[in-house]
Order: structure tokens, then sequence, then C-alpha cells
């Protein structure tokens, strides 16, 4: 009986380690458009989305609304959020992503091959999980700096009118717009003009350009507003702290980009 009873246990954990892909949907960070398509080695800046089911039927194919942005990575947990996506696959992921992914319930996975073999293999249970920052992470900085090297004008998302009033958790819910020079000087300061405007995504977006900003900081953002700012020539940053801290952020990659030309 008892070693019925042990049998069972082992059959049990096999099948939760073979299934623990079928809590939620799948993201596959892809170079190409079709479920045959490579996985994209930095996910975050991969050309394609790609969304499975549970049960790995292929449902959809995106393309990233979030590539060419500042810290994708940490803007791609918002769009996986929405998505309903708890495990995302591709070949590398940098910095303190990882965590950050678990910390939300997604499980950020490491797979060489196509987006069809690595949702396969999932749920077998024969993809590891990435478990650390990998040799990328040099690379990843630099990627960053490169972006916020040229910055001249940036606006923090805020819950108040100073630099110590904390990033707002969604940039279209923010109370203010903090918007400082290149030097970290806090030059002005807009109420935003979400609550009365029939669709705030494109009046924030009309409201940040019309003042010259060419980055904009907040903890969170929609992917419908990354698409609004893109589209004025602005990008995104992903950021949890005070204003002036981000801005001080910003500022040090913009100074190691300087460094590094």
């Amino acid at each position: 009986m008892k070693t019925i009873s042990l049998v069972l246990v082992v059959l049990f954990l096999v099948a939760g380690v073979a299934f623990a892909g079928q809590n939620g949907k799948i993201m596959v960070a892809t170079k190409q458009k079709s479920p045959e398509a490579a996985v994209s080695d930095l996910a975050a800046q991969a050309p394609y989305f790609l969304i499975f089911d549970n049960k790995g039927n292929f449902v959809e194919a995106i393309e990233n609304p979030l590539r060419g942005n500042v810290e994708s990575g940490k803007l791609m947990l918002g769009f996986m959020l929405e998505k309903g996506v708890t495990e995302v696959i591709g070949r590398d992921f940098c910095g303190d992503i990882i965590s950050i992914y678990k910390d939300k319930g997604i499980t950020p996975y490491n797979f060489e091959g196509s987006a069809t073999e690595a949702v396969t293999k999932l749920l077998e249970g024969k993809v590891p999980e990435a478990l650390k920052e990998n040799a990328l992470v040099a690379t990843h900085k630099a990627l960053i700096a490169n972006e916020v090297g040229n910055v001249e004008i940036i606006a923090v998302a805020a819950n108040g009118e100073t630099p110590e009033a904390s990033v707002s958790a969604l940039a279209v819910g923010a109370r203010f717009f903090l918007i400082f020079n290149k030097g970290g000087e806090l030059i002005d300061k807009l109420a935003n003009p979400a609550k009365s405007a029939e669709n705030p995504g494109i009046a924030i977006a009309d409201l940040l350009a019309g003042h010259g900003v060419s980055l904009v900081v907040a903890e969170g953002f929609g992917t419908k507003f990354i698409q609004y700012i893109n589209g004025k020539g602005i990008k995104a940053f992903a950021f949890k702290g005070s204003a002036g801290e981000a801005v001080k952020n910003i500022l040090q990659y913009s100074g190691d980009s300087k460094k590094s030309g």
C-alpha cells in the first residue's frame, strides 16, 4: 500500500511539472510572425509576440508595440498582464526582470528553437526556467544608455507637484506631468487633462508632444498609450520611486552614453 501511495505521489509531481505551463496563456518572443519562427534573443525587443493558449494552440501574432522603447522589458509586464500571460519564452532575459515577472505570477523561460517547439516542450516540462541574469546585461545597459543619450525634455507622470512626489502607477492616471530639462531641473508642471478628455491617451500624447517631450516616465503604461506616444516620437521609461530619482536615473544613463561615445 505504501508503495502504491509513493508511486501516485511521484506521478502527481511529474504531472505537475509536465503541465506547469497550463495556468494561463503562453507568450513567445519571436523573430517572425509564424509559429515556426525562431525564438528571439532579447525578448522585449523581439519583432513579434506570439500568443498560445494553455493547451498549446496558437491564438495570435502581435507586432511588438514596445520595441525600441527604453526599458521595454519592464514595459512588457503590463502587456503580458493585459493578455493573461503566465509564461513567457525567450532566449535571454536581462537585469532584474526575472524577479519582476515572477512577482506578478509570470514565469520566464529560456529556449533556442522555434516557437512551436518551445511551447510543446514547455507543456512537457522540458524547458528550463530563466533563473538569473545573463551575459547580455551589459549590452542591455548599453542599449538603454544609447536610447536616453540624446534626451532633451523628460516628462514624469507623478502623484504630486514636486520632484519628491512618487511616480504614478499608470501614465494616464497621473495627477501631474512634471517636466524636466536635460540638466535635471524641473521647468514646468502640467495637470493631467485625461479626466475631461474623450480619449485620455491621445490627449496626453498631444500635450507632451506640444511641450517638446522626448521621454515620459511612469511605473506602468498601457500598450495603446505607448503606441500614441511613439507616434509622436516619444519613448516610454518604466520606473518606480520618486520623480526626482527617476530623472537622476535617466541622466546617469545619459552620462554613461557620453562616456562610451
